[in-house]
């Protein structure tokens, strides 16, 4: 099992049809897609530890229209977290954001997409993402790599697909929060394989260390599911310098604390992430899903 080493992070770069989110920047997107609505809302700090090199996570918030028959809103988001130290680690998620965005923006546009192709154009894009930062290592003799967690959002129906250990949470009542993806990670597989407890993966030495990513080979394997949305649901993508600086009860009650808009919610949990130790650069999108 070859382990990555995976850290750092870069600037917000957001494709939209109609905005564009700068670097640092805390923006507010709202759609309305068929029986729900979708507040989105992103935060991103370089961390304390790391204000000084390149940030090597991206964020993207990208919406548009499938045209065809009966024109559909979609959403996709994405958290990457690249790796390769000297700038190369943003060159990979920023890399990888464009091309998943153009991957899934031009399957979804070009051709009649469905309920039942929605997971795989996805999976599809994550793909081609992974092909595009492989060649880029080759022309350039670099091992730079990243994560991806993403999801496209059509109707009532999150399409997810992830690599690596950037996370996408669900909070839901009663149940509470509830992590979708799974870590890519050496912790993740102790944890699994019952060696170390889950408390052990904030405090272990190779708590770093991935064994999938973006860019290693010439394919990745990608998990993916769907999730049905329901109005009261929030949605949460992170990259880890969120999630190892603050636990999952702390995110949830920021999560639930009342604010009027999720960019303050994302602000809110990057502040903690800071207040924690601020030990990498840390991405959050929140989406909250209301009625329609």
């Amino acid at each position: 099992m070859l382990l990555q080493q995976e850290k750092n992070n870069s600037p917000v770069t957001s494709h939209h049809t109609d905005v564009q989110l700068l670097a640092g920047a805390e923006k507010v997107v709202e759609v309305r897609q068929p029986g729900i609505a979708l507040r989105i809302g992103t935060a991103l700090d370089p961390g304390i530890e790391r204000k000084l090199r390149p940030n090597e996570d991206t964020l993207s918030v990208t919406r548009h229209v499938i045209p065809f028959a009966s024109p559909k809103p979609f959403v996709l988001l994405i958290v990457a977290d690249g790796m390769g130290g000297q700038g190369h680690g943003q060159e990979a998620s920023r890399l990888a954001v464009q091309s998943l965005t153009e991957s899934v923006s031009g399957s979804l546009c070009s051709k009649q997409a469905t309920s039942q192709t929605f997971l795989s154009v996805l999976k599809a894009g994550v793909q081609s993402a992974n092909r595009v930062v492989y060649q880029r290592n080759r022309e350039q003799r670099t091992e730079m790599g990243t994560t991806m967690t993403a999801a496209l959002i059509v109707d009532t129906t999150a399409y997810a697909a992830h690599v690596g250990d950037s996370r996408c949470y669900l909070y839901r009542e009663p149940g509470g929060l509830s992590q979708i993806t799974h870590d890519h990670s050496l912790v993740a597989a102790l944890v699994e394989a019952g060696v170390i407890q889950p408390e052990d993966i904030y405090t272990h030495p190779r708590r770093n260390l991935i064994y999938r990513c973006l860019g290693e080979k010439a394919s990745v394997e990608v998990d993916a599911c769907a999730v049905p949305l329901v109005a009261g649901d929030i949605l949460l993508f992170c990259s880890d310098g969120l999630w190892e600086m603050v636990r999952d009860q702390q995110i949830a009650a920021i999560l639930t604390t009342p604010m009027p808009h999720p960019s303050m919610t994302a602000h809110a949990l990057v502040q903690a992430a800071l207040a924690g130790g601020g030990e990498d650069n840390v991405s959050v999108i929140v989406a909250n899903v209301d009625k329609h």
